[in-house]
């Protein structure tokens, strides 16, 4: 069982998703969003650091096509960079 949850937000429909499955941990959870001037994967990945979280939550959105090696993504580098577990959320 997770004790502390981040979860990554920014309105989309597998935000929703992994806001949906974090909520049902019986975790305490942060739920956070970022715009700018704040890159989301950085807020998210230093709220993480910050509370000690043991799993931060996110959705897949961006995560196909070459765009996820030319652009980066929030969950790709979550993905990479968390020192916790990672779950990357899908509506499909």
């Amino acid at each position: 069982m997770y004790k502390t949850i981040v979860v990554g937000t920014d309105g989309s429909h597998t935000a929703a998703e992994a806001v949906r499955r974090a909520a049902a941990s019986e975790g305490r959870l942060h739920v956070v969003s970022a715009y700018r001037p704040g890159e989301p994967a950085d807020v998210i990945l230093d709220v993480a650091e910050e509370q000690g979280a043991d799993l931060v939550v996110v959705g897949n959105r961006g995560m196909t096509g070459a765009r996820r090696f030319l652009l980066g993504s929030v969950p790709n580098k979550v993905a990479h960079h968390a020192m916790c577990d990672v779950l990357i959320a899908s509506t499909t």
